[in-house]
């Protein structure tokens, strides 16, 4: 999501327990973020590919799946990171795969203000490529690498087959960015794409094809509506959608506590939201239609986000 205003980032330091050389991260994220959330910026920065449980240990604390662990374990869906770490310097563990049993340090390095027209959760550094799934842990990694440093080892060319060529030295901060931008993808378009000094010798009927174009891909319209930054606009939502967003999303109190109440009836289910506040309702939509694998709740979460979005561009800040 874009930069929004009063809303902080915490930047983690990750590290990969066991491996040597290091391989670390180093990211920064909303700080009303689930630690299920946190989790899925996780598989992203390190490379992992969720095929397998995780849990966090925090303070004494287990956060994970309760439903799929007989052990005390909090509900990551419903714990923020902003209400389990109480101080910058804290570290704490997130665990991932319990078969091959990846630890990795978090240190907590600061809080920050997030930068305008800057695209959160990012990653900001980091050294040296995860290691393949299901390679066994820190000694099968070891293994592995040491086959396939060898086209003469002995199991060389098994390796080779299993996952194709491996450089362990590889990293794109770029492109790990760029897998994020996809999957917590902003809702709320920055600029307006329209017909300007450039294109103004087009003749009459090129003109015309190009407002067409503009129009079918939906971005906003000139002479927005401009409104105050402290003020709300109407979003009309049917039962279904407030269910997609109680049920679905990982969104703020802040944001849901409003759909909790159903409208009387014979009353139109109209809620009213600022700019800043749909734009970031849109976030939690869009991230979860990212990672929804049931088809048909993808494609209403999708149809949900389209309307926010559609929302968002009929106004703008008159900060802007």
């Amino acid at each position: 999501m874009v930069a929004a205003r009063n809303r902080g980032l915490y930047q983690f330091k990750v590290a990969l327990r066991g491996i040597s050389p290091p391989i670390w991260r180093r990211i920064q994220v909303w700080e009303d973020y689930t630690l299920a959330q946190l989790h899925r910026v996780l598989q992203i920065i390190m490379g992992w590919e969720s095929y397998h449980l995780y849990e966090f240990r925090i303070d004494g604390k287990t956060y994970g799946n309760p439903d799929l662990d007989e052990r005390e374990i909090i509900d990551s869906k419903r714990a923020r990171i902003r209400n389990v770490l109480s101080e910058v310097g804290m570290e704490f563990e997130y665990v991932y795969d319990f078969g091959d049993y990846w630890q990795h340090d978090l240190v907590f390095e600061t809080i920050l203000q997030p930068v305008p027209d800057t695209t959160y959760p990012r990653c900001i550094a980091g050294e040296r490529s995860c290691p393949p799934e299901d390679v066994g842990g820190s000694g099968g990694y070891e293994d592995y690498l040491v086959a396939m440093a060898n086209p003469e080892h002995q199991e060389h060319h098994e390796m080779m087959a299993w996952r194709g060529p491996f450089d362990p030295e590889g990293f794109s901060v770029e492109k790990v960015n760029g897998e994020l931008a996809k999957k917590f993808r902003p809702v709320r378009k920055r600029a307006a794409l329209q017909p300007n000094s450039a294109t103004s010798d087009l003749p009459a009927q090129a003109k015309q094809r190009l407002r067409a174009v503009l129009s079918k891909l939906n971005f906003p319209q000139e002479n927005r509506i401009r409104i105050r930054p402290d003020q709300t606009v109407p979003l009309e939502l049917n039962e279904r959608e407030r269910e997609l967003i109680l049920s679905h999303t990982f969104a703020d109190e802040k944001l849901t506590n409003r759909l909790r109440v159903a409208p009387r009836k014979g009353e139109q289910p109209i809620f009213r939201f600022t700019l800043d506040d749909l734009d970031e309702l849109g976030g939690f939509v869009a991230a979860e239609a990212n990672h929804a694998k049931n088809k048909l709740l993808r494609e209403q979460l999708d149809q949900l986000c389209d309307r926010i979005e559609a929302t968002l561009n009929k106004y703008t800040d008159e900060d802007d």
